[in-house]
């Protein structure tokens, strides 16, 4: 999550949806804090109740919203980005693999292929890309732009923001496969049928 009180903009970093590549080019807008600190972030994430951090890097817009009041909350140009969730949970299944300190590394080591991670998914309560961005059906964000259309969608958040066109760094790539060679028709319908709501509203296809 970017909060920047100078731009008067909030960014709602979706997990593996480009979020750190946007996050590091917004960087400089982000408003100062004790959390932006490493051992600040460490003994809040350790002891919440002691120390609690309300800026979670992946805080929905409805938490933010409550943090900050509903009516300082709309005062901010707010945005977020989505995408193809087929796409989405291959990279959120390659990336753990690939990172040696993620917290899901070991778990999806023993799952041991991607179908199995599949099969695993469908048995939890999953979270949605739209719980990020709305509230019920009511969105929360002014605007959502989508991975598949990054550089184009990033420009217009630029001119909303009042700032100079910036060139994306392209950080934590997980995957070079394109993501319909890991799917079976089996797979490919459980994905449907967990993110039938992302796949409806922000209309995505296979």
């Amino acid at each position: 999550m970017i909060l920047s009180h100078s731009k008067k903009f909030i960014f709602i970093h979706v997990y593996k949806v480009a979020g750190t590549s946007i996050s590091q080019a917004l960087w400089k807008y982000n408003t100062k804090s004790i959390f932006m600190f490493r051992p600040y972030r460490f003994i809040a994430r350790k002891a919440p109740m002691i120390f609690p951090n309300p800026y979670h890097r992946h805080t929905t817009a409805l938490a933010l919203q409550k943090v900050l009041t509903p009516e300082k909350f709309d005062s901010y140009f707010k945005f977020g980005f989505v995408r193809n969730p087929w796409d989405w949970h291959v990279s959120l299944y390659k990336y753990p693999l690939q990172k040696r300190t993620h917290h899901q590394r070991d778990l999806f080591r023993k799952l041991g292929s991607f179908e199995n991670y599949i099969e695993w998914l469908s048995k939890r309560s999953v979270m949605l890309q739209k719980n990020f961005l709305y509230d019920q059906d009511k969105q929360l964000v002014d605007f959502i732009g989508k991975m598949e259309n990054l550089e184009h969608d990033f420009n217009i958040i630029c001119q909303k923001i009042g700032i100079d066109t910036i060139a994306l760094p392209h950080l934590n790539k997980s995957n070079s496969k394109y993501y319909r060679e890991f799917y079976n028709d089996k797979t490919k319908d459980i994905i449907y049928k967990l993110f039938k709501k992302d796949i409806e509203l922000f209309q995505y296809e296979f």
